[in-house]
């Protein structure tokens, strides 16, 4: 079984955090975590963020800093770096 790269574990991600994924595709995307710190942070901050989502409590949020925060997450992802494989 051949390793997957950090584009094809992002590329994946989605079926990966999908409770019903694919058994192997499981075992490679946890494989390929275990040694790239990038990717791992990557998925654990999108399981977050379905956390957050699934909260049933709704948190209102100023216009103002919404509009701050969406630029400043807009921009650490332009800026951010991603290891390769």
């Amino acid at each position: 079984m051949s390793k997957l790269s950090c584009q094809e574990v992002l590329d994946q991600l989605w079926e990966y955090l999908d409770d019903e994924a694919r058994a192997e595709l499981s075992t490679r995307i946890n494989e390929h975590l275990g040694g790239c710190r990038d990717c791992s942070v990557e998925v654990d901050s999108l399981r977050k963020t379905i956390s957050l989502y699934r909260c049933e409590d709704s948190v209102p949020v100023p216009v103002q800093l919404n509009e701050r925060l969406r630029e400043a997450l807009n921009r650490a992802y332009r800026e951010g770096t991603h290891g390769q494989d």
